[in-house]
């Protein structure tokens, strides 16, 4: 497995470097004002660069990451507006690396969430769009510019496919640092230049056992082992959920952490399984 340089990652982590690299550029558009609406999202971003976020290392999603992301979502969904106000509060942000050499730039803040969307082509970091999201009780609100949304040549689909596409985006993004935050999650540093082994379960979905690492700096393996488990539900079947607890830190004050209360049956039983594509 081979994770390329990215441009965007060189750039976002080198707050000193005064001009943006020749190959992080701007994706084709077919109204001409959408070149300067995403260059001006680029120069947002370049601002908050300047000021030196903990942006922390890459983050690279395994498929299993993403698993538990898919079956947790609705729990999660319940409780977004909370999780918000939670994520901004702490000024969360991040980079994420994807399936299909997607670029993720994220950052939480004034109660909204903050995306950057890039592809990798050809040693390029190609910005797509940027999104605003805010969160309301039932749904995520989309924020972007009504003439980048109606540009043929960044988005397919009819109007309602594309903003439906930058919900589930945003709702992506935020269950996963829900995910990261919360949930129960291996990860695995991988030091730049070298083949690295990984042990345990990312194996089970890289065809190659070995990852080496070209983005010029470390990068993260996300992974959990959530959802790993054979249920036979004779009788009743309790599903997994996620609730937010009550407890106490050090010093007496009560404070409210999320917690999974793992899936269960009546009368029946369950035990440790290989994943499978279907549980």
């Amino acid at each position: 497995m081979l994770i390329k340089e990215r441009p965007i990652i060189t750039w976002l982590l080198n707050p000193d470097m005064k001009l943006a690299p020749k190959n992080l550029v701007i994706a084709p558009v077919s109204h001409p004002i959408n070149q300067s609406v995403l260059g001006n999202s680029l120069i947002e971003l370049d601002n908050i660069r300047k000021q030196a976020p903990d942006w922390g290392l890459p983050e690279l999603l395994m498929p299993s990451f993403e698993e538990v992301m898919y079956k947790s979502h609705q729990s999660f969904d319940k409780i977004m507006p909370q999780l918000f106000e939670d994520f901004c509060e702490k000024e969360e942000c991040g980079i994420l690396l994807c399936r299909g050499n997607v670029s993720i730039v994220y950052g939480f803040g004034d109660n909204q969430l903050h995306i950057w969307h890039f592809t990798e082509q050809n040693g390029n970091s190609v910005f797509n769009f940027y999104t605003c999201n805010v969160s309301a009780i039932d749904n995520i609100g989309v924020g972007i510019a009504n003439t980048v949304i109606a540009d043929n040549m960044l988005f397919a689909g009819s109007l309602q496919e594309r903003q439906q596409k930058l919900a589930f985006i945003a709702g992506f993004v935020a269950t996963y640092v829900a995910v990261k935050r919360y949930g129960k999650v291996e990860t695995i540093i991988i030091p730049q230049g070298k083949f690295t082994a990984i042990e345990g379960t990312p194996l089970e979905y890289i065809e190659k056992k070995k990852v080496l690492n070209q983005t010029g700096q470390e990068v993260i393996v996300m992974d959990s082992k959530w959802f790993r488990k054979i249920i036979n539900d004779n009788d009743i079947y309790v599903r997994g959920f996620f609730r937010m607890q009550n407890k106490k830190n050090e010093f007496g004050e009560w404070y409210k952490e999320l917690i999974f209360v793992d899936p269960f049956i009546r009368h029946g039983y369950h035990r440790n399984a290989k994943i499978e594509n279907e549980i």
